[in-house]
């Protein structure tokens, strides 16, 4: 009878399964449902203004003024692409664009390089001091950006930097955020790499350059990213080091667009989506990477 009863309970068990086995995937099918509404929903929310900007560049002026507004244009035309680079010497586009390029690449190649090394000497190297000087490395990130503005210029102005592309890239060489990311990632790598390295006869850097920097690559696309993004984006800091117009960044240029009494809404929108262009482009590109950098850079403490 024990073996019979045993046998009825496993059943009944089995069957309260099969029947809570459809329920629970429906619950988690509904879940998976809503999630994807709400993140469709916000993407679309958030991707909106840019779509509206890009597809508004190419519209005439009057078309981007009609009210009420439209979505698609009715005549498309890149009159508004060719005047801004057809500006000439009142308006040196190109010239913005390039000093952009050199802003911000310049940035995030400095950043990957110096960060590396920062973070290979936090992460894996034991000298006096080392905690001390990463805490304030650390303690930096608290402190607001605008509240250094001042002492960065008048430290910029003292070297004589103003009004150079060199004032925009020496301030930004390396970032706490920067050498905490490659800190974080290179932690996470064994020791035993480079200590293996050195025992053949490599030298501590040569182990550093060759054996460990390659492993890093998805933290150092990260850091350029990220360091690229913001330097392509900074406004506030080229408007106050720059004072000739043919050494003003693409976000500083943008504002001949706009005076007192009138903005010139068509060409504004053509130079905002040349703006975005790069960006999106660099992302899709190293997403991948990205993405990878942004979950690994975190798991030096598991």
């Amino acid at each position: 009878m024990a073996t019979t009863a045993q046998r009825t309970s496993d059943a009944d068990a089995q069957a309260r399964s099969e029947t809570a086995g459809p329920r629970s995937r429906l619950r988690l099918s509904a879940g998976h449902t809503l999630l994807y509404a709400v993140l469709i929903g916000y993407g679309i929310f958030s991707l909106a203004p840019f779509v509206y900007a890009v597809l508004s560049s190419f519209k005439n002026e009057g078309e981007v003024l009609a009210t009420p507004p439209t979505l698609i244009p009715n005549v498309w035309t890149l009159q508004h692409y060719q005047d801004i680079f057809a500006g000439g010497a009142d308006l040196p586009f190109p010239r913005f664009l390039l000093n952009s390029l050199i802003y911000a690449g310049a940035t995030a190649a400095l950043n990957v390089l110096l960060a590396a090394l920062a973070g290979y000497a936090f992460g894996r190297m034991e000298f006096p001091g080392k905690n001390i000087l990463y805490a304030l490395t650390l303690a930096v990130l608290m402190i607001p950006g605008s509240l250094i503005v001042i002492p960065k210029f008048l430290v910029v102005n003292s070297l004589h930097l103003t009004d150079n592309i060199a004032g925009l890239i020496v301030p930004g060489m390396v970032t706490p955020v920067s050498v905490l990311l490659m800190t974080q990632f290179l932690k996470t790598l064994p020791k035993e790499l480079e200590e293996s390295a050195m025992v053949d006869g490599a030298s501590r850097f040569r182990a550093f350059w060759q054996i460990l920097l390659p492993l890093v690559r998805p933290a150092m696309i990260t850091v350029a990213l990220y360091q690229f993004q913001g330097a392509w984006n900074d406004f506030l800091w080229p408007l106050l080091v720059m004072s000739n117009k043919n050494n003003y960044t693409l976000t500083v240029g943008l504002a001949y667009f706009k005076s007192l009494h009138y903005t010139q809404y068509g060409l504004l929108l053509a130079g905002a989506a040349i703006n975005i262009a790069p960006l999106v482009v660099v992302f899709f590109i190293f997403q991948r990477y990205f993405l990878r950098g942004i979950s690994t850079s975190g798991l030096a403490g598991r």
